[in-house]
This record gives structure tokens, sequence and C-alpha cells, in this order.
């Protein structure tokens, strides 16, 4: 009998196998299966357990248990014995009033579930053969390895559906007509940026300086090349010396209304300096301010004196102590609009002291009218205190100083480009025999395209294309542009194709597929030319070569799609900034924090992986990777710079782990409140690998009629919805693990009370926060740091979670019953072998699981 996780024990409960639900479709065309032991094991067992309620008589949540066959091929039925598995491994079922089977009953029933929707399972995936499209981020990868060009597919193709959680599942990923024509006009586009036909276009630097602004708005014109009327205009910005200052957010310096004479990447660099005032000053600005007002508030209520002093001294408290104050650099924002569609090129940091520097951008433009905006978007937080004077450039506030900008390309180290020179390489066949030329060029390309060797055929095909358009071409390389955007447009580029007739048994991967099967989980791209190596030589099917290879790519920084596709995925970080929290409420939150927040996790996951750390860091850790902007925001000092880094976790403060990050907290709160049902439901789901089931239907927030709900803390008003007997038998295991992190408001910020005033403000007399909890198994603890160290103790489910959501990452299709074999056996060797990611990596790429289909 296997080892049952006694999280999901209740007091005074049996044990038993929690199992998580999975709905496994299955075709229509399997035979019945054989069921030996069915009529011996499950009647007798639910007529002794369950048929008061899911009998003839009742049939609680429409379920009725003795009329259910034992037919695993009927997705209907597969539904419903799935749902009996989870509701005994649970002892949600039978009720806790009533009689309990004993731990044996329950796991021999689960158990032989379990086997028999296996079985199913593994005779349904015999019969298909799986084709998985390559989603945006692999294609855009792929042509950046393949043809040598960034190209951006998110402009270009719709998003690509998730399932099973992430957006590389080949179940989801299906393809039509338009789709097919919007590949081919994308391949299109990437081939003409990729080939030239022309002599090396002129070089152009132009340089603008806001200075030449005389105060003339807009209309102040100045001439670059053949661009008459170039708009200049500093806006209402004051100047220093030759610098056009820019203390304000949402205020623009911008440069319009001019056109580059050729398309290609250009380097546009700004000379700036920053300027960051220290307290004191921003103290004797606020005074003066504040001492405005309040001297004109005098002048027409004398009799007001007192109360006006009083009011003048509690603001200028404010501005003495609140970390607000405790100003980073300003932030220079540059903003490209190119034919009438602004895009963000870059946010940097700009250091301050006022030293001058030259920062370089690069971005790709195009013969379309162009401007550029250029901001500081360094945010100031808007509070009853300040919203007088915020506005006023008199303020002391950070401030950003542009000298002037230079526009500069494009950009080409090389002619022709090494794009160009890739594709369309030297040969003694170039000048000499262009159909030869042509196929050489093809057969080169084809293979890399396809990520295996070509079949009889696939080259004469395109070949045929060539020949029959050339004569209406006027040069070789826009001939050879349509084969090549046609091989692009294939079926055998677009998808992962591991092809393959139907079998009884899976299948081992050939090298090739497994290559690509290793490159598209680590790297989200195409193999490289050792791994296209080993696979020739077929050393890449060799465990102790797979190991070696998943070392070497983890270190090759094509590895980040790991990172940002992985862990973004699987924490929720592509949700940061979907239902940001209200700046009314939390002033303190804005695009610079939002950015370094899914950075930070981002970091932190990286930092785990590539430290080869135990995975157990992730729960807690005795380190952060923040930046200057998270250590403002986590009240951490001495952190200077927008880069990540390592930095150790302060002996007071209450971070290290993922349950404290404020991603997290962002995403699993609705914008104005914490949300601890949410916040419960991430911890299940993605900690501890349980799924706690779908919210009843038309329950809905508690109604506001109930007396006092307004002034109800987060924790009262889920004490009255658990009231709701529909509603408890869930939230009694979900709402405790959201409580426990209740310190953390809802943009992560740590907080002691719970804040009933204006615009949510905490005051003394505001209820402290009640963070005691419990597991579902009923352990008591209290706060995040008893929440991590329960999940340390429950580290097992942890493991477990982690190794099913990366495992179906890498294989690119949701698991099943007859996987969790698999993924046990993977959690244990990884705890053998440093209990690391990359251990579990190595785990997974080595097994029958990935090296078959």
């Amino acid at each position: 009998m296997r080892t049952i996780p006694p999280i999901f024990m209740r007091p005074g409960a049996s044990l038993a196998i929690r199992s998580i639900p999975l709905v496994i479709f299955f075709s229509s065309a399997i035979s019945a299966l054989a069921v030996p032991g069915f009529e011996e094991l499950l009647p007798p067992f639910i007529q002794k357990n369950c048929i008061a309620c899911h009998g003839p008589d009742k049939q609680k949540g429409k379920l009725r248990l003795d009329t259910l066959p034992p037919d695993f091929k009927d997705p209907r039925v597969v539904e419903k014995w799935e749902e009996v598995i989870t509701s005994i491994s649970n002892h949600d079922m039978p009720p806790e009033d009533e009689p309990q089977p004993s731990t044996e009953e329950i796991a021999s029933v689960a158990e032989f579930l379990e086997a028999r929707l296996a079985e199913a399972e593994i005779a349904e995936r015999s019969t298909r053969v799986v084709l998985r499209r390559m989603n945006r981020t692999e294609y855009n990868n792929t042509i950046r390895d393949l043809v040598g060009v960034d190209f951006d597919p998110a402009d270009v193709f719709p998003a690509d559906p998730p399932a099973g959680g992430f957006d590389n599942i080949g179940s989801a990923l299906s393809i039509s007509p338009m789709q097919l024509e919007l590949y081919y006009s994308a391949a299109v586009k990437i081939l003409d940026r990729a080939l030239v036909d022309t002599p090396q276009p002129a070089t152009i630097k132009w340089r603008f300086d806001p200075e030449e602004d005389k105060g003339t708005g807009d209309r102040n014109t100045v001439e670059r090349g053949e661009n008459k009327h170039v708009i200049v205009n500093k806006g209402p910005n004051t100047s220093k010396g030759d610098f056009t200052i820019i203390n304000l957010d949402r205020v623009d310096m911008n440069i319009r209304r001019f056109n580059v004479p050729t398309e290609g990447e250009y380097r546009i660099s700004v000379r700036a300096a920053g300027n960051v005032p220290p307290r004191a000053e921003v103290v004797a600005a606020a005074a003066k301010l504040q001492g405005e007002l309040r001297d004109k508030k005098n002048a027409k209520n004398p009799d007001g004196r007192e109360w006006a002093e009083k009011e003048y001294q509690d603001i200028i408290k404010h501005f003495e102590t609140s970390w607000y104050y405790d100003y980073g650099p300003p932030r220079l924002k540059v903003i490209k609009d190119l034919g009438g569609t602004p895009t963000t090129v870059d946010e940097i940091d700009i250091s301050g002291g006022f030293k001058p520097e030259t920062y370089e951008f690069t971005t790709h433009m195009t013969t379309k009218e162009a401007g550029f905006k250029f901001q500081n978007t360094y945010s100031v937080p808007q509070d009853l205190e300040n919203f007088q004077f915020l506005r006023n450039p008199e303020f002391a506030r950070p401030e950003l100083a542009i000298d002037y900008v230079e526009i500069e390309g494009p950009m080409h180290p090389v002619w022709p480009p090494g794009s160009h020179s890739a594709i369309l390489f030297d040969s003694p066949l170039k000048d000499t025999d262009e159909i030869a030329y042509a196929r050489e060029v093809l057969t080169r390309f084809m293979t890399k395209a396809y990520r295996r060797p070509l079949r009889d055929g696939e080259v004469a095909a395109r070949m045929a294309l060539f020949e029959k358009i050339r004569p209406d071409k006027a040069s070789f390389v826009e001939a050879i542009k349509v084969p090549l955007a046609a091989t692009l447009a294939s079926s055998n580029f677009l998808y992962l194709v591991e092809p393959g007739a139907p079998a009884a048994e899976p299948r081992k991967l050939v090298p090739f597929e497994l290559a690509s099967r290793l490159s598209y989980f680590l790297w989200s791209s195409m193999p490289d030319a050792e791994l296209f190596a080993l696979a020739k030589s077929g050393k890449i099917t060799e465990p102790a070569t797979i190991r070696s290879q998943v070392t070497r790519m983890l270190a090759d920084p094509r590895s980040q799609s790991l990172v940002k596709n992985f862990a973004g995925q699987w924490l929720g970080l592509r949700k940061v900034g979907d239902n940001p929290p209200s700046t009314t409420l939390y002033p303190e939150y804005d695009r610079h924090l939002e950015l370094s927040i899914v950075r930070e996790t981002e970091g932190f996951f990286e930092e785990v992986l590539r430290k080869d750390l135990d995975i157990r860091n992730l729960i807690k850790s005795d380190f952060l990777t923040i930046n200057e902007r998270l250590a403002r925001f986590y009240g951490i000092p001495g952190v200077r710079g927008d880069d990540i880094r390592r930095v150790p976790v302060p002996a007071d403060s209450p971070r290290g782990g993922l349950v404290t990050q404020a991603s997290i907290h962002s995403i699993t709160s609705n914008g104005t409140r914490t949300s601890p049902v949410v916040r419960g439901v991430w911890v299940m789901k993605t900690l501890l690998g349980t799924d706690p089931g779908l919210p009843v239907a038309n329950v809905g927030e508690i109604q506001p009629n109930v007396p006092g709900i307004d002034k109800a803390t987060v924790r009262q008003r889920l004490a009255i919805h658990r009231e709701i007997p529909s509603c408890a038998r869930c939230h009694n295991d979900i709402d405790p693990l959201g409580l426990a992190l209740e310190n953390f408001d809802a943009s992560g910020r740590w907080r002691e009370r719970e804040g009933h005033g204006y615009n949510g403000r905490i005051g003394d007399n505001d209820p402290p926060i009640d963070a005691s909890a419990k597991m579902p198994d009923g352990t008591e603890f209290v706060g995040v740091r008893g929440l991590q160290e329960q999940l340390l103790e429950k580290d097992g489910l942890f493991s477990n979670s982690l190794a099913t959501q990366l495992t179906t990452y890498a294989i690119g299709r949701e698991l099943g019953f007859s996987d969790k074999a698999a993924i046990r056996s993977f959690t244990t060797n990884m705890k053998k072998n440093g209990n690391t990611i990359r251990s579990l990596i190595s785990e997974i790429a080595t097994s029958d699981l990935f090296t078959t289909k």
C-alpha cells in the first residue's frame, strides 16, 4: 500500500489517499475494458457507505452509484468515478457524522479505480498521434535561432489558449485557415528583413536638442535630412543650462513627424542626468508650499489659526516620516510612435547626482511617420497630505534632465547582415549554377527548419516552386524567398512533429524527436548544432548524454525561457497587472513596482535553479531577489540600482520565499482588498498540488444586507460565508490557508492592522490582523512563518506538485492517472540527488514519460 499524505487527515479520521481530480476524455472507439474484481469490491463498498445518499432514494449532487457502470471508456462515467475517488480519499464522504470506512477499504477502492482509469487512459493515448503546434514564444525564439531576426508574434497571431495551466499543451493548440494565412504573411515579412538584395544603405545620425524649443510650442521645427518640419517640443518643462528638466510624470518631451530613410534597427541615444533631492529638501519644499496654504487660510479666517497650525504640523510630520520621500532615482521611459502605434522601447533608472551619461536603446524602425516621447515615470504616491501640491513643479521630487537625443541607423555591423549570410551562404555553386545553389540553400534551411533529416521529395517540391516563379522575379534573392516562406508556413515547421502510425504501445522517440523535445522544454526553441550532432550520432538517447545536455543547456542564456514561461505560468505571474491594486487605496503601487515584483519572482526561481539550491528555498529562504524599488517598498535599506540581485533577509523582515512576494499577493487579491479564498486556493493548487474543486454555483459574495458587514474584517466576512453549508465543505480547508497571509495587503505590503479609514487608511483603533490558521488536517499555526513551517513539514506534497507541473510543461500534455507512478519516482530520485530543480529536470528528461510518445 502506498504512503498516504497526512495533510488530508481530519482529526479522528482514517488515513486515505488524496487524488487530484482530472477529467480524461476517451475515444468512443475504445472497446469496453475488462474489469475483473469490480463486482467483488465496488458494490459492497457502495452499499455499506454510499447508498443512503447516492442510491435509489436520494441522489445528492445528482450522483447515483448503485447503477453506475464500470464503463471506463465513457467520459461521463469516468467523471463520476473520479468524483468517487476524490470524495472518499478526502474523507469528504461519507459525512463526518456517519460511520467511516477503514483505511484499507478506502485504499483498496481508490487504488482499484485509479488503476482502471489509468489502463483506459493509456489505451486511448496509444490510438492517436500528438501534433503540437509551436506557441507564440516558441515561434519567436525559433525564428530568432533559425533566421537570425527578432519577430514579435504577439502583434500578429492570436493568443495561445492554456490547458492544464500552460500554453504549450498540444491538445489546445489548434490552428485555423486564417492562422495559416497569418503564418505565411509573417514568413514573408521575416524573410524581407533577413535577406537583402540592395547595396548597404547609408547611415543617418540626427541630433535633436529640446532646448531648440524656445517656447514657441508645437510649431517649433528643425530640419533633419529629407524631414523639413520635424517637431522638437520640450513641453511645459523647465530648463537648467543645456538640459530640459522633467520632474512630473505624465509630462513628456517629444520629437515627432519624421521618417527614417530606410527600414532597419536604429540606435536611440539619450544624454541624460538625474537629480534626487534629499529628505531635508523635500521637507523644506513642503513646508514652503503648505505654509503658503496655511497663511491664506489664516488671512481668510483668523479665528481658525490654531486649527490651521495643527494641520500644518501634522502634514509636515508626514513629510518628515513617510517612506514615500526616501526617493529613488528618476526613471526614463522611451515611447516610440510608428505609424500611429505607440510602443514602449524601454524604461530605465537614471543615476542621481546630476552626472550626465549617454543611455542607448535599440529599436526597429520602418519608413512610416515616426516620433519618440521621453517621460520621467517616477511616481510619488498621492496622499491626503500631499495632493494639494503634488503636481506643483516647485515640490521637490526626482528630476530627469535631458541634454539631447540622437537617432542613428540603420545599424549593420556587416553587410550583408548575418541573417542573410547564414541562409545564402558562400558556396562554389553560388555564382556558377543557380538551380544547384537553390537546392543547396533549401536543403540546409529545410533540414534545420524541420529539425530532422529530410524525406524523399520534400526538397524537390520546394525546388519546383522556385523554378516556377523564378522567371517572374527580378533576382535570385526575391525568388528564393518564396520557397523559404513556404517552408516557414509548413506544418513540418510550425508543429513539433513526432510522427508514427498508431501503435498498441508507446514508442521511443527517435533521436531528432528527442533533441527537439529537450530543446523546446529548456529553451522554448529549436535544437542547436550540438543537439543536432548528438541526434545524428544517436548519442542523444543515452541517459548520461541527456543529463550532460541538461547541465549545458541550463547554463545557456536561452534557458531564461524556462524561467519566464514555466515559472511565469506555474506561479501565475502572467496575471500580474490584470487586476492591479487600486491606486486610490494603495497609492504606492505603480508601474515600476509592478514590473519589479514580476522580476523578483522570476529572479528568485532563477536563483534556485542556477545555483542548484534545494527546492525548499521556494517555500522559505534566507535571501531575497530584489532591486532598489522593491527594497523601498519592503522597507529594506541599502539596496541601490534597478537590477535584481540576491540580498540577505534582514532579521526583522517577514520576507523570504514565494508566499512572501508581492507578485503572489497581487494576483491573489481583487484590486481593492485581499482575498484569502483566492490565496488559499493558490497555496493548495500551486504548493500542495491539491485542487479544491469548483465553487458552488450561484453563491456569490456575502450579501450587503448582513448587519455590520461594512465594518467587518475579512475574517469575519468569510466566517459568515462559511455559515452556508454548501460553502463550508470546501472553505473550511481553503480559507485558513489564505487568512495566514492577511498581514500582506492587496499590493503585497506588510501591515499589522486592517484599515477601515478613508481610502483604506489604517488607524490606531482599527482591528489587528488575526493570522491564526490551520491546515486541512487540523494542525493549527499562526501567520506566514507558521504556514511556511507547515509547508516544509509537508514538503513531499510540494515536491509532487512541482514535479507534476514541470512534467506537464516538459511533455506538452496534461497528465493523468497513468502518470502518477512516474511522478512519484521523479520526486524520490530528486530528493536523493540534492532535491534541486536541476535534478528534477534530469529525472524528467531521462524518463520513459519524456523519451516516448
